[in-house]
């Protein structure tokens, strides 16, 4: 009676098979979004009832003050008016600011419109942001830079 041995070559393909499954599963990057981009290291409070679409735009411009990015602020705006003017001047009145805790506001308009006005503890004011959504698509929003960039 003759016997073949083929365990080793089975043994070895199912190594190999285990090996690339393991090394494609380290290669994926399942961090979440809202780490990537810094949201979830924001001392943020929420007030009032923003959709996830809005808080999340509301963070992500936070983001963006806070680490003095007036360029990546002005992308996010709805309108493109003034934006980058508006963004600079955000950054640099609230950057600073927005390195410590900030309440957010919410507070919701006719249907387009979500009005936010953001407190940086031990700052005088507020900002205050609209937030505006697509007329094509309503879980789309953002936000509205042609209008005055702080009250005091």
């Amino acid at each position: 009676m003759t016997h073949r041995r083929t365990g080793g070559r089975g043994l070895l393909a199912a190594a190999v098979a285990a090996a690339s499954l393991l090394l494609a599963a380290c290669t994926t990057d399942h961090t979440p979004p809202h780490v990537k981009d810094g949201r979830a290291d924001l001392d943020l409070s929420v007030t009032g009832q923003p959709s996830s679409e809005t808080l999340a735009l509301v963070e992500k411009a936070l983001v963006r003050i806070q680490r003095h990015d007036a360029e990546g602020l002005a992308k996010l705006s709805s309108d493109g008016k003034d934006a980058e003017e508006s963004a600079e001047k955000w950054v640099a009145r609230w950057g600073d600011a927005a390195q410590g805790p900030m309440v957010a506001d919410f507070a919701v308009d006719p249907k387009t419109y979500v009005r936010v006005e953001i407190r940086f503890r031990g700052v005088k004011g507020y900002l205050p942001l609209t937030l505006e959504a697509d007329t094509d698509d309503d879980w789309t929003y953002g936000i509205v830079t042609a209008e005055k960039s702080d009250k005091e």
